[in-house]
């Protein structure tokens, strides 16, 4: 739920809350927690890519990053955002949620802060905000909102550093706390729902330095010891971890039926025995079939089906789909919001950002395997990889000769083929290289190409950039003269490999004005050696360039018998011992030689608008 009110100018007094210091603390005393947190649930700190937070931009709506170890977050709209994550708490149990967040810049009268026990479906949610004015915040939505705390002035809010902000739960009560001082308690109140995460205010940035969420021991340091031994609960934790809509037209048609396959998995340590699961749909939308689920045992999984249509009365776009689960301890099936589009297609592919925040619950080892995908949700198979290369020396006419473009491009050939993973290789040298049989392979790669193939495309040869028109190009062998007619533009290249419906494609060009190929701000998630990130960056599909530099002229000439960028790129892959490299990885091995041996900047970017979400090439080692 986006916070969209404001709150009152007048002043709201706070009261003082006096602790009488006692000789054992207090859950309303701060330091209560010292030295008993048992349990980390959730921990980041931000100093590298730990969790599937947004990170990247929505032109005119958000963006989000990771910057010197801290969440920069921002509202591009007149509209809070905010950016949660499913922490799966057990409420009998004792916790604590702190954060540490400071307002950057932006609407200094709008709330940001913490969101926790927040359900999507419907939307409800608990809120600990703050103001850049000063104000703090504690308040409910389950359909209004509920202030807790109204909005209030407190000199205890930072108004240019950071803020720390914790939420205790003790026995049957809540503690709050802002920058360490006790500003509010009332009896707990159970979770809507299993997501938590941050809000920033329309318009603004705040900046989020660490979250912890963690269980509490059942005593306190220095305390006697108890009698008895308090055994851990076992529970049932039932999650729906990837879900699947089949068709067979095309598109939602009415009065044609779609399939909805959900993946569920019992992630607890106790079988759940009785579980009754029913769904809801909105009325004119009727159900063919029903396979629900009775019993899951604890570390197992089952399928459920539910086959529905819209019948001819259904007037809505959306068709909203949910479901309730009791008989388990612990669910998620208020965190998500599950819906198809009439006369829209649906998604081929599983919901990645489920998929994602619920992985660690898989328990796979394989960076590149944990996604339940298909009719039977088997996992996501790493596709087939294809390769094209070309290189030019041989011009005629007004285009000077090349000396190292073929050799180049035959040395990187040579090492994919020789050390990597590469299905088809094909390869388009000097005469080979005309404008024809360049478009004929793009041309094959997008009819032959599937879904969850890779694509690498190396160029080497010159390159024309006419300032009149603000456009780059390739130029093939067969461009004796300077005419437009015999060149292949970049917008022609962004054109065709928008359409290679590949999962990642990897464009490297070695080439005067190649950056010319980006254009447009973008935005790519932080390298980090785990298996989540291998995952995410797997599972998000990528269009990206690597070129040997900007808006510019670069060197034929470099290093033994290579230009300077090629001679660091075959160095890059050639000295490369892990299985899994990214291109972000290759990137960044080569960057710093080159500018330090050359007048070239090369350039790493998503390319704009061909259909980049953030993922990345990754080149396997045989």
């Amino acid at each position: 739920m986006f916070r969209k009110r404001s709150f009152a100018a007048a002043v709201l007094l706070q009261s003082a809350i006096v602790i009488i210091a006692q000789d054992k603390p207090t859950p309303a005393y701060y330091n209560y927690s010292k030295g008993i947190k048992s349990d980390i649930i959730l921990q980041d700190d931000f100093s590298k890519f730990n969790n599937y937070w947004l990170l990247g931009v929505e032109e005119n709506s958000w963006s989000e990053s990771i910057e010197d170890g801290h969440l920069v977050f921002q509202s591009l709209t007149n509209c809070s955002k905010e950016d949660l994550l499913p922490a799966i708490i057990d409420q009998k149990r004792d916790f604590e949620i702190e954060v540490m967040l400071k307002f950057v810049e932006g609407q200094m009268d709008k709330g940001y802060g913490l969101q926790w026990g927040k359900a999507v479906n419907p939307v409800r949610q608990f809120d600990f905000l703050l103001t850049g004015g000063g104000h703090f915040t504690i308040d409910k939505y389950d359909g209004v909102f509920n202030d807790y705390v109204p909005f209030t002035v407190s000199d205890d809010v930072n108004r240019y550093a950071y803020n720390k902000l914790t939420v205790r739960k003790v026995t049957d009560k809540y503690y709050f706390f802002l920058n360490e001082r006790l500003v509010h308690s009332m009896l707990f109140e159970p979770f809507f729902g299993n997501l938590i995460g941050f809000q920033v205010g329309d318009n603004s940035t705040i900046s989020v330095d660490n979250i912890e969420i963690a269980y509490l021991a059942d005593t306190f340091p220095g305390a006697p010891p108890t009698r008895g031994i308090k055994v851990k609960e076992s529970l049932s934790k039932i999650l729906i971890m990837d879900y699947k809509f089949n068709i067979d037209n095309e598109k939602v048609t009415i009065g044609k039926p779609v399939t909805l396959t959900v993946n569920l998995s019992n992630v607890g340590e106790k079988d759940a025995k009785d579980l009754v699961i029913t769904y809801r749909l909105p009325e004119n939308v009727e159900v063919v079939n029903f396979k629900a689920v009775s019993a899951i045992r604890a570390a197992d999984e089952q399928l459920m089906t539910l086959q529905f249509f819209a019948n001819r009365n259904y007037t809505d776009s959306v068709i909203p789909i949910s479901f309730d689960i009791k008989g388990a301890d612990i669910t998620n099936s208020n965190d998500l919001s599950l819906s198809v589009t009439v006369d829209k297609p649906v998604s081929k592919e599983i919901d990645r950002t489920v998929a994602q925040t619920y992985s660690e619950y898989r328990g796979s080892n394989d960076p590149l395997k944990g996604l339940n995908v298909a009719q039977a949700m088997k996992a996501v198979q790493v596709g087939e990889y294809y390769g094209l290369v070309i290189g030019i020396d041989q011009y005629i006419g007004e285009w000077p000769p090349l000396q190292n473009a073929v050799n180049d491009a035959k040395s990187v050939g040579g090492i994919l083929q020789d050390r990597y993973t590469f299905h088809y290789l094909k390869t388009l040298y000097n005469k080979d290289a005309t404008r024809d049989n360049i478009l004929r392979e793009f041309e094959w790669l997008m009819q032959n190409v599937k879904e969850n193939d890779n694509v690498f495309i190396y160029y080497s040869g010159h390159g024309e950039y006419l300032q009149s028109m603000d456009k780059g190009f390739w130029v093939p062998i067969d461009a004796a003269s300077k005419a437009i007619s015999k060149y292949i533009s970049n917008e022609d290249i962004r054109s065709f490999l928008t359409g290679i419906h590949s999962k990642h494609t990897l464009l490297v060009t070695d080439a005067c004005f190649s950056g010319d190929i980006f254009r447009g701000k973008t935005m790519t998630i932080p390298y980090e050696n785990s298996t989540k990130y291998y995952q995410k960056i797997y599972s998000l599909s990528s269009r990206k360039a690597l070129t040997s530099g900007g808006v510019e002229p670069v060197m034929d000439k470099g290093k033994e018998g290579h230009s300077i960028f090629a001679y660091y790129f075959i160095q890059a892959l050639t000295k490369n011992t892990e299985k899994y490299c990214d291109a972000g990885q290759v990137f960044e091995s080569l960057k710093i030689p080159v500018v330090n041996n050359s007048s070239q900047m090369p350039l790493y970017s998503p390319i704009r608008n061909a259909g980049d979400e953030g993922g990345q090439f990754i080149f396997i080692l045989k």
